[in-house]
């Protein structure tokens, strides 16, 4: 351990130094307290950066969403995509969701079957495209849609429902 990250973990702590002894040992205890698989970010997000001031535009649908604003969110994404157009996987889905809380489901279908052809691998564009279809009475689509999702993530329970409730029609 090196001696400035001694003094760092001294001030952290808030000892005086002239109260410490001369030599000081910490012990720091390698083993993680929890083991946890390392993160990793699917390629798909990687080829869609975005920029700082795409983020702040979907931050604010979000706050927008979140005071329950939907139709001022529906307009601050297509705002978003329009200026960012690398935003697009990311505003598909969340314009998908806004359009399923506004009961607007065609809306909802057609940018969430962009958002699965963009980004393939995430488990909530698919439930959420399956519970569109699934209100659109489309029920075969609806029902390989989630299965798609529970391939995805075997543990995602609003598709796993979803599917329960398709098998009794």
């Amino acid at each position: 351990m090196s001696h400035r990250f001694g003094f760092a973990i001294v001030a952290l702590l808030g000892l005086q130094l002239a109260a410490l002894p001369q030599s000081i040992h910490v012990v720091v205890d390698p083993s993680p307290v929890e083991v946890r698989p390392p993160l990793t970010v699917p390629a798909e997000l990687l080829r869609y950066p975005l920029s700082i001031h795409a983020r702040h535009m979907l931050q604010k649908a979000l706050e927008l969403a979140d005071r329950g604003d939907h139709a001022r969110s529906v307009r601050q994404l297509l705002n978003t995509v329009n200026q960012y157009p690398n935003s697009g996987p990311y505003v598909f889905s969340l314009l998908g969701v806004e359009y399923l809380k506004m009961q607007d489901f065609a809306d909802a279908v057609f940018v969430l079957e962009k958002s699965v052809v963009l980004l393939p691998h995430d488990a909530s564009n698919h439930a959420n495209l399956g519970l569109a279809l699934l209100s659109q009475s489309e029920y075969d689509r609806a029902r390989a849609e989630l299965k798609r999702a529970l391939e995805l993530d075997p543990h995602y329970k609003m598709a796993s429902q979803l599917l329960t409730a398709l098998a009794r029609k």
